[in-house]
């Protein structure tokens, strides 16, 4: 076989393995982020961010093992150069891995939201047939052994990208309506933070989905070139930087006051139901009624702090002065921590 060194082959190469390199960097301020700020999530959270943390950087200590061995121990090597050497397997099989985590957390959190199987199972369903086609793809570039014979076997890579792309896409659409739904129902002053929940989780889901799409396309319009290695290469990292863009999320939302639409904040126990208070001075008096309302908004592995959630309160205060008397009831917005310590 005869090699032929070209640029459309070396230079995409070395792009995907630089952009893996920045997608790590970009990683490691999300990681330190979540540590510093995310301590008080569920254990199987912390197992989910930093079983994907060590994936990524697994993938990445790989590809640097590939470039030295194409650009370093292989220089001036053509033949070399084609080697798959630990690229079927650091790239479409880790890449799916990490893709069926994420996009497994995603199901169980519509499942939670829904309570309902039928549309997780399916988005998981697809999901499931990237992954298989993922590992397909990984096996059968070590068997061939050279990367330009890849393109010969079109279908595994076709069907691992486009199944990706349409699981998070699905993603995105049912969360979307969901919490539109959940929006209806939830307090104004929350709105804002469930709109831009929304937002963040399309704009990521969309984000991968269209790395995925670019990369089916140049796969298919640029046959006998690597120009599908960057965006592949990106992958896995976007999935896991995305995801703990919304972990992180939370901590920017729990700095905001409560205050600050003009709402009185209050700190009652949790399982406080109707209150009454009175102090009389002479003829008058005045009665505080509290009526407390626990409203979740949503799911609080998404957007809101583990540890706190929102109620509904009515305080109803009834106010004598001799004959007459007056009712002003207040809504006001409450905290109340879930494990019950003030």
């Amino acid at each position: 076989m005869s090699y032929l060194i070209s640029p459309t082959i070396t230079g995409p190469t070395l792009l995907g393995i630089l952009f893996t390199w920045c997608g790590m960097g970009v990683l490691a301020v999300q990681a330190y982020f979540y540590h510093e700020n995310c301590q008080d999530d569920r254990a199987t959270i912390k197992l989910l961010v930093y079983g994907l943390v060590l994936v990524d950087v697994l993938q990445t200590i790989m590809v640097t093992a590939d470039s030295f061995h194409w650009f370093v121990y292989g220089f001036g090597n053509l033949a070399q150069l084609d080697d798959t050497f630990l690229n079927s397997w650091d790239v479409p099989v880790l890449d799916s891995v990490i893709a069926i985590v994420v996009q497994a957390f995603y199901c169980w959190r519509i499942y939670f939201l829904r309570k309902g199987i039928v549309i997780p199972a399916a988005v998981f369903l697809v999901s499931l047939t990237q992954f298989s086609a993922g590992i397909y793809t990984g096996i059968r570039g070590h068997q061939m052994g050279h990367l330009s014979l890849l393109t010969t076997d079109a279908v595994g890579e076709t069907i691992w990208l486009v199944g990706g792309a349409v699981a998070d896409i699905a993603i995105a659409a049912v969360l979307s309506w969901t919490l539109l739904r959940e929006r209806s129902n939830s307090l104004p002053s929350n709105h804002s933070m469930i709109s831009h929940l929304i937002r963040l989780i399309v704009e990521t889901n969309a984000l991968t989905a269209g790395v995925a799409v670019i990369a089916v396309i140049l796969f298919w319009a640029c046959p006998g070139t690597a120009a599908v290695a960057p965006p592949i290469a990106i992958i896995g990292k976007l999935y896991t930087n995305c995801l703990l863009a919304l972990f992180n999320n939370r901590s920017k939302e729990s700095n905001t006051k409560m205050n600050s639409h003009g709402m009185v904040s209050l700190h009652l126990p949790p399982n406080s139901g109707s209150r009454e208070n009175s102090d009389h001075h002479g003829g008058n008096g005045v009665n505080v009624k509290v009526h407390v309302k626990r409203e979740t908004l949503y799911d609080p592995e998404l957007n809101i702090q583990v540890d706190t959630e929102f109620n509904l309160a009515e305080i109803s205060i009834i106010v004598k002065s001799g004959e007459e008397e007056g009712i002003a009831k207040l809504r006001v917005l409450v905290t109340v921590p879930l494990n019950g310590n003030l």
